[in-house]
Protein backbone atom coordinates (compact mmCIF):
# COMPACT_ATOMS: atom_id res chain seq x y z
CA UNK A 1 0.00 0.00 0.00
CA UNK A 2 1.43 3.22 -1.02
CA UNK A 3 0.99 6.93 0.64
CA UNK A 4 0.22 9.76 -1.08
CA UNK A 5 1.91 12.64 0.46
CA UNK A 6 1.08 16.12 0.01
CA UNK A 7 3.41 18.84 0.21
CA UNK A 8 1.75 22.16 1.18
CA UNK A 9 4.10 25.34 0.60
CA UNK A 10 2.87 28.01 2.50
CA UNK A 11 3.78 31.84 1.52
CA UNK A 12 3.19 35.20 3.54
CA UNK A 13 2.95 38.49 1.18
CA UNK A 14 3.10 41.76 3.00
CA UNK A 15 3.27 44.72 0.91
CA UNK A 16 5.65 47.55 1.58
CA UNK A 17 3.02 49.81 2.92
CA UNK A 18 1.89 47.64 4.96
CA UNK A 19 4.91 48.04 7.14
CA UNK A 20 5.05 51.73 6.57
CA UNK A 21 1.87 52.61 7.87
CA UNK A 22 2.70 50.51 10.71
CA UNK A 23 6.31 52.66 11.22
CA UNK A 24 4.07 55.69 11.07
CA UNK A 25 1.76 55.04 13.62
CA UNK A 26 4.47 53.56 16.08
CA UNK A 27 6.54 57.37 15.54
CA UNK A 28 3.25 59.07 15.93
CA UNK A 29 3.13 57.72 19.78
CA UNK A 30 6.20 59.21 20.81
CA UNK A 31 6.85 62.22 22.73
CA UNK A 32 8.78 64.79 20.77
CA UNK A 33 8.85 63.70 17.20
CA UNK A 34 6.31 65.35 15.19
CA UNK A 35 5.95 62.69 12.41
CA UNK A 36 8.07 61.23 9.66
CA UNK A 37 9.50 63.35 7.29
CA UNK A 38 7.52 63.82 3.75
CA UNK A 39 9.29 63.24 0.88
CA UNK A 40 8.07 64.24 -3.11
CA UNK A 41 5.24 61.95 -4.44
CA UNK A 42 6.34 60.24 -7.74
CA UNK A 43 4.40 60.42 -10.31
CA UNK A 44 3.33 57.10 -10.18
CA UNK A 45 1.73 57.77 -6.68
CA UNK A 46 -0.23 60.47 -7.95
CA UNK A 47 -1.36 58.78 -11.39
CA UNK A 48 -2.78 55.80 -9.28
CA UNK A 49 -3.61 58.27 -6.28
CA UNK A 50 -1.48 55.80 -3.76
CA UNK A 51 -0.31 57.45 -0.28
CA UNK A 52 2.94 58.73 0.46
CA UNK A 53 4.14 57.28 3.59
CA UNK A 54 7.13 59.65 4.02
CA UNK A 55 10.75 59.39 4.14
CA UNK A 56 10.60 55.18 5.10
CA UNK A 57 12.63 52.58 3.21
CA UNK A 58 12.11 49.26 3.84
CA UNK A 59 14.98 46.25 2.79
CA UNK A 60 14.22 42.38 3.33
CA UNK A 61 17.20 39.96 3.31
CA UNK A 62 16.40 36.70 4.14
CA UNK A 63 13.66 37.37 5.85
CA UNK A 64 15.33 39.72 7.71
CA UNK A 65 14.34 43.85 7.86
CA UNK A 66 16.20 46.91 7.59
CA UNK A 67 14.46 49.90 8.11
CA UNK A 68 15.34 53.28 7.56
CA UNK A 69 13.17 56.47 8.78
CA UNK A 70 13.74 60.06 8.38
CA UNK A 71 11.84 61.93 10.86
CA UNK A 72 10.79 65.57 12.24
CA UNK A 73 11.11 66.35 15.94
CA UNK A 74 9.61 69.35 18.13
CA UNK A 75 11.64 72.13 18.66
CA UNK A 76 12.88 71.69 22.60
CA UNK A 77 13.34 67.70 21.89
CA UNK A 78 16.58 66.03 22.90
CA UNK A 79 16.99 64.72 18.76
CA UNK A 80 19.38 61.61 20.36
CA UNK A 81 17.02 59.90 22.99
CA UNK A 82 14.07 60.66 20.12
CA UNK A 83 16.05 58.63 17.73
CA UNK A 84 16.57 55.90 19.89
CA UNK A 85 12.96 56.17 20.99
CA UNK A 86 12.03 55.88 17.20
CA UNK A 87 14.31 53.01 16.90
CA UNK A 88 12.76 50.85 19.93
CA UNK A 89 8.97 51.49 19.28
CA UNK A 90 9.45 50.75 15.28
CA UNK A 91 11.41 47.65 16.31
CA UNK A 92 8.88 46.51 18.80
CA UNK A 93 5.91 47.26 16.56
CA UNK A 94 6.59 45.03 13.48
CA UNK A 95 8.16 42.42 15.54
CA UNK A 96 5.01 42.25 17.51
CA UNK A 97 2.39 42.77 14.49
CA UNK A 98 4.37 40.78 11.91
CA UNK A 99 6.49 38.22 13.62
CA UNK A 100 9.45 39.11 11.20
CA UNK A 101 13.17 40.23 12.67
CA UNK A 102 13.91 43.50 12.55
CA UNK A 103 18.21 43.48 12.17
CA UNK A 104 18.44 47.28 12.11
CA UNK A 105 16.54 50.74 12.29
CA UNK A 106 18.36 53.82 10.81
CA UNK A 107 16.94 57.07 12.19
CA UNK A 108 17.96 60.58 10.01
CA UNK A 109 16.48 64.05 11.97
CA UNK A 110 15.77 65.67 8.70
CA UNK A 111 13.82 68.76 10.80
CA UNK A 112 12.97 70.48 13.45
CA UNK A 113 9.26 71.64 13.82
CA UNK A 114 8.31 74.79 15.62
CA UNK A 115 5.17 76.08 17.15
CA UNK A 116 4.12 79.27 15.91
CA UNK A 117 2.63 81.99 17.71
CA UNK A 118 -0.09 83.76 16.65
Amino acid sequence: MSENTKKIEKSLHISQDVIAQIVTNSIAEIDGVYGVAPVMKTPRQIWFRQESFGNIRIGLVDEVLSVSIGIIINSGTKALAAAEQVQEQVKNAIQTMLGLTVAKVNVTVCGVHFEEDI
